[in-house]
């Protein structure tokens, strides 16, 4: 039995489009097969579409980053949310791993988005973004996030995924985004500690169109914590995987929140130590 929840979307309006090998290169990207690395060492977020300067700052100070000496301070609104930073690598790829660091402070309230990895149209970069509560065809768009759970400070870490299959609301026409379609695997714990660095690794595989041999993993620490297979994301290959988003949006706790990011690496390969 799957479980659904409804988690706030924002839209996303375009100004500028990123180079793909914009930002600062972290220090253990080395990797051939890197697309995009920000450690927020340069102090600007310049790689990044959706940058709010009321929401997004990169601090400097060695002491709280979790490696060199800058990291990527969020505010989220009283009650509302953090905004959002995208990143595009068009066309796309059939394969995408992130890693990444996250801290939450010690008085964090409630649930958020991680990050996502978005389908568009390789004709439309725009096609996958702004699509809270539409049901995907398998040739218009597809998402995927890792969110943690309004049930905790934060809750439980799940997928998030809007794919051609997926469960309709009572409506038959609208569509939120679902934590499994009951074949997935959450191995706890899943929750992540307040105060502290947590590495989160997300990979998604893509399926051949007309397959259902899609694929996506996290890992929390190191540790496979979730694992969903055999589902399709698209039905034709003019849909690939080409952006990457910090999505700092979830149901509003009534209180302004504070997140940490540093050190994202994104690349078209496995898990490194996979490989």
């Amino acid at each position: 039995m799957f479980v659904r929840r409804r988690i706030s979307h924002v839209g996303v309006l375009a100004l500028v489009v990123a180079s793909c090998h914009g930002g600062s290169a972290a220090k253990t990207t080395s990797r051939a097969d890197t697309l995009f690395a920000e450690d927020f060492e340069s102090g600007d977020l310049s790689a990044w579409d959706g940058v709010d300067p009321t929401h997004h700052q990169v601090v400097s100070d060695p002491s709280g980053a979790q490696s060199g000496s800058r990291y990527l301070q969020v505010t989220y609104s009283t009650g509302g949310e953090g905004g959002w930073l995208t990143h595009f690598f068009m066309p796309g790829y059939d394969s995408i791993y992130v890693s990444y660091y996250v801290r939450f402070p010690t008085n964090w309230q409630g649930g958020t988005k991680l990050i996502a990895l978005y389908g568009s149209r390789t004709d439309n970069q725009w096609s996958a973004l702004g699509k809270a509560g539409l049901c995907p065809n398998g040739t218009d768009f597809f998402g995927t996030w890792l969110i943690t759970e309004v049930s905790g400070n934060p809750g439980p870490t799940r997928f998030y995924s809007y794919y051609p299959a997926m469960a309709r609301e009572p409506d038959g026409v609208t569509c939120w985004g679902r934590y499994g379609d009951g074949s997935e695997t959450y191995v706890p714990p899943l929750t992540l500690n307040l105060g502290a660095w947590h590495h989160v690794e997300f990979w998604v595989k893509l399926n051949t169109p007309g397959q259902a041999n899609a694929s996506q993993t996290f890992w929390l620490d190191g540790v496979q914590r979730g694992n969903w297979a055999g589902f399709s994301f698209r039905a034709s290959t003019i849909l690939r995987l080409n952006a990457v988003q910090f999505s700092f949006s979830g149901n509003p706790t009534g209180a302004s929140r504070t997140l940490y990011v540093d050190h994202l690496v994104v690349t078209t390969g496995t898990r490194p130590r996979d490989e």
